[in-house]
């Protein structure tokens, strides 16, 4: 068999293949591949069924004039700061998380990771 056949059979094959996957996998926006340290905290923080604000978050938000909006913006776009964070916790992980605008609004969140839940506890303007 000479190579251009061999070709035209792998590239029937990819093709097929192609729509196989696009067609089993297609509408899914649930998948997510990532796998980076910053990425797989944020997808985890993003995914818990509570998300609680402290009394004193609320004031520091309410004194920024931050929303809760920018809080969930926080959450897909933000860059955690390991160094400044506990991830050594007994029952809640407490992690750092800097966030910085387009209109360059910037600021800085402290999230507990619990079981089940996320607890916004800081924020600070920058």
């Amino acid at each position: 068999m000479n190579i251009w056949r061999k070709l035209l059979y792998f590239g029937i094959g990819l093709f097929l293949g192609i729509l196989v996957v696009k067609f089993l996998f297609g509408g899914r926006d649930d998948i997510q591949c990532s796998y980076f340290p910053n990425d797989r905290v944020l997808y985890d923080l993003r995914g818990k069924k509570e998300r609680l604000i402290t009394p004193a978050a609320e004031a520091q938000l309410a004194q920024y004039k931050l929303d809760t909006a920018l809080v969930s913006e926080l959450l897909w776009r933000g860059k955690v700061d390991f160094k400044k964070s506990n991830t050594k916790g007994d029952s809640c992980n407490s992690y750092w998380i800097d966030f910085e605008e387009k209109n360059k609004v910037r600021f800085s969140a402290t999230f507990l990771n619990c079981d089940s839940s996320a607890v916004l506890v800081e924020v600070r303007k920058q």
